[in-house]
Formats: C-alpha cells, structure tokens, sequence
C-alpha cells in the first residue's frame, strides 16, 4: 500500500478536527470569563462554582476529543506530534527552571499562570511546524 505524502500545511489539520478547536476556543473563553466574572461581579457562591464548572467541563470535553483524535492518527502524525509536545515540554521545563534565577537578578517580575501556557502554546506551535517542515 502506497501513502501519499501530506502536502498541506500544518494548520490544515484544523480544518479536519473541528470539535477539537472548538472545545479549545470554549475552554478560554470560559476560562476568562469566569475570571473576569469572578473579580470584577463578586458574585454569590453558586454563581462562582459555575464560574469554575464550566471551564472543567470543557477541559474535559477538549481531553476526550483530543484523545478521539489521536486514536486516528497515523504514524507519522503521532511523531510529529510526540515531537512538538516534547518541544513545548521541554521548553517549558527549562522556563520553569531557569525562571528563579531570572526573578532574584531582578530580569522578570511575578510570573502568572497564562504566561506559561503562552509559552506552552507557542512552543507547541514552532514544534509542529519544525516537525511537520523536517518529515516532508
């Protein structure tokens, strides 16, 4: 059996898992908008545990998806994978690490939560174009 290589960039992919950017896009805006409900409205308690809820739940529905997704990959998509996530993994990890040294030399300031899943993200993204440029 002959594969035809997959000359479509990486964000053709997207296209094709549309649920996945979906829950995604819905984990942040609710992620957001129940920070920005939460210390702006100060609401009653019920209203802040479904502040809480609600980006759970679709961190849940994206983890499912995910893993539906990665149950039809083929080989060479699980590589080019596995390597963008060890790209932001261990990018990450080195931030992570070297981040105590930067902040007594007095280089950063605090470090918020969303910076590093920033840096998460972004390193993802340079892993899959790196991985998915080499296996061409």
């Amino acid at each position: 059996m002959i594969m035809e290589p997959d000359t479509s960039d990486i964000l053709s992919c997207f296209q094709k898992r549309r649920a996945f950017v979906l829950w995604a896009v819905a984990t942040g805006l609710t992620s957001a908008g129940g920070i920005v409900l939460i210390v702006l409205l100060k609401p009653a308690l019920p209203i802040r545990m479904l502040a809480v809820a609600l980006p759970l739940g679709c961190c849940v529905a994206f983890t499912v998806q995910l893993l539906r997704d990665f149950a039809r990959l083929d080989e060479l998509q699980v590589r080019i994978l596995l390597e963008a996530a060890a790209t932001a993994c261990l990018g990450v990890f080195f931030a992570v690490n070297l981040y105590p040294i930067f902040r007594f030399a007095g280089f950063v300031g605090e470090l918020q939560p969303y910076w590093v899943l920033l840096l998460l993200i972004g390193l993802f993204l340079f892993g899959s174009f790196n991985a998915k440029r080499r296996y061409r």
